[in-house]
């Protein structure tokens, strides 16, 4: 993928059921701009880790007004050269396109909202990860977020609370601007950093293995990527300090770790400043 800083971000506000724009304009776009599809599951920040570039970069070319809300099915211009590009996109399927001249119309005839792991992340073990087919995301997952008879508020603390635990093997900087890796022992218990509703709960984000991604009320999203076992379900109201599941090394990892990150809108940040000491 979470999936995939800023005080937290997560990942998408809201996830509702966008409508497919009548046209997406394309900025800057060169005559041999190569094209991705959306598929299920995928963000801008994972299309962007896969294609190792910054989702800032996707943005601009296409001239999104709204880089939080992507659609299955759309087509978006990943800048950078197209043969470079074409080794790193999907295998096998439906392929990316390389075009002359860019469309009059991306409009898909049946959009959903995508969890916005907006996860560009790439998230680190310590490595990039090698471009695989992205696995599908749960079909429960295309479905509208319920809210919650009762919106989650701040538990009032001043900073986010440490999910985990541990030694940070990765940092911000080595995990290319996706978010930090935290040593711990497999199944290690991992904890809300702050109260929130859990927006996507799965393994469909390709790297990142379980996922959970938080929702919080100051504009924030947390994701708690490689987990053993996943104790909540997208939806579910948490509060800080909650049990949500355990370390583990699913995803692109090979020892027990727990991959986190905090987003501000679309925006990954250091989730060091913002976590309490």
């Amino acid at each position: 993928m979470m999936p995939a800083a800023k005080p937290l971000s997560p990942v998408p506000a809201t996830p509702t059921l966008a409508s497919a724009p009548a046209s997406n304009t394309l900025v800057s776009v060169p005559s041999d701009a190569y094209v991705h599809v959306i598929e299920s599951g995928e963000s801008l920040y994972t299309v962007a880790r896969r294609y190792n570039v910054t989702a800032q970069a996707i943005i601009q070319a296409n001239g999104f007004s709204s880089p939080d809300k992507i659609y299955v099915g759309q087509k978006i211009v990943i800048p950078g050269k197209a043969s470079t590009l074409m080794a790193l996109g999907p295998k096998g399927g439906a392929k990316p396109e390389t075009l002359g001249a860019p469309p009059a119309n991306l409009a898909a005839p049946k959009p959903v909202a995508v969890a916005s792991i907006e996860p560009e992340t790439k998230i680190p073990a310590a490595k990039p990860l090698a471009p695989t087919a992205a696995a599908p995301a749960a079909v429960a997952e295309a479905q509208p977020l319920q809210q919650p008879k009762t919106e989650p508020v701040l538990s009032g603390a001043d900073k986010f609370r440490w999910p985990i635990s541990g030694r940070v093997i990765t940092d911000f900087a080595n995990s290319k601007g996706t978010g930090i890796n935290i040593e711990a022992a497999e199944g290690a218990a991992v904890r809300s950093a702050e109260n929130g509703q859990v927006i996507y709960a799965g393994s469909g984000v390709e790297g990142y293995g379980n996922l959970v991604l938080i929702r919080h009320p100051n504009g924030y999203v947390s994701a708690y990527a490689h987990l053993k076992d996943m104790n909540v379900a997208k939806g579910t109201v948490v509060n800080r300090g909650d049990n949500i599941g355990t370390a583990g090394k699913t995803g692109s990892v090979s020892k027990p770790q727990l991959h986190f990150e905090l987003r501000k809108g679309a925006t990954p940040v250091d989730p060091l400043p913002l976590l309490a000491s």
